[in-house]
């Protein structure tokens, strides 16, 4: 079958994908807020970048809003009309690394190209929070497992590892759970989506 495109001037883009891989020599045709990709194998989705080099070695980015899938019919093949946003970098705002100096409690988070870094500092409420639980602890016959999943908690304030270390203490609290439920909310502010 002929191409869609074979009276227009293509030209070769490179797909970023969210996760960082990429896809290369994808023949497209390029408007001001519109890629059309003819290839309906290639998975285009939203939050993607397309990079695109000029003839004088510039590099164009432009963000996919919307991936714009069309069906074909009538001779017309599969493909994509890609709604698009040029952008200034090939930045992945999806692409999180977390970087945790449990000393002061300080949390960076890079996004890939961009630097976006917050602090956060563990006030001595949220301290004393866990040193009010530890506590607590002491009285239950499975003290020292509880101890230390309210430790493993306290370490990974920030992380994503929060959650599992979270779920460890609920689990070694099953049996005391009237006593503990009171903190429940308390420690679910730390939760990270």
């Amino acid at each position: 079958m002929r191409s869609m495109f074979s009276n227009f001037s293509t030209e070769k883009l490179k797909l970023i994908k969210i996760d960082g891989s990429s896809i290369e020599n994808i023949e497209a045709l390029v408007e001001p807020d519109l890629i059309f990709v003819e290839d309906s194998s290639i998975i285009i989705e939203e939050g993607d970048i397309f990079e695109r080099e000029l003839s004088n070695g510039a590099m164009e980015y432009y963000e996919v809003l919307d991936r714009g899938f069309h069906k074909g019919m009538h001779g017309i093949p599969d493909h994509y009309q890609a709604l698009v946003k040029k952008t200034t970098t090939k930045s992945y705002t999806n692409c999180i690394t977390y970087n945790i100096n449990n000393e002061s409690g300080e949390i960076k988070i890079n996004s890939t190209d961009n630097s976006v870094n917050v602090n956060i500092n563990l006030r001595e409420e949220d301290t004393a929070l866990f040193e009010t639980i530890k506590s607590m602890a002491e009285a239950m016959e499975n003290k020292d497992e509880i101890i230390a999943a309210v430790n493993g908690m306290q370490k990974e304030v920030g992380t994503k590892s929060f959650l599992s270390k979270y779920n460890e203490f609920i689990q070694a609290t099953a049996n005391h759970i009237a006593v503990f439920a009171p903190f429940i909310p308390m420690l679910s502010k730390f939760l990270m989506n």
